[in-house]
């Protein structure tokens, strides 16, 4: 695992943490406030956990989505196959 990839981990374990902690550390007598702050915690939870499981690939997800040439890895796949079912067959 290469030290960029344990940054993208740790930042989504320190996420994982601190999406819980500000729905807790709201102030009950808050109206409304206690509701937004807990559905953001579990916004912040989720994108954690996906940080932790996925790690760097998740960055470049989003980066390659972004990207005009997001079809490209679905191309550059289609076309792998089509040469070797030519070879094949």
């Amino acid at each position: 695992m290469t030290r960029r990839d344990l940054l993208w981990r740790g930042g989504g374990a320190g996420l994982f943490v601190c999406g819980p902690t500000a729905a807790l550390l709201t102030p009950n007598g808050a109206a409304g406030l206690q509701e937004i702050m807990t559905l953001t915690g579990i916004g912040v939870t989720i994108l954690g956990l996906v940080l932790i499981v996925q790690g760097k690939k998740a960055a470049l997800a989003l980066r390659v989505e972004r990207s005009s040439h997001r079809m490209l890895p679905t191309l550059i796949r289609t076309r792998r196959r089509e040469r070797r079912a030519k070879r094949q067959g």
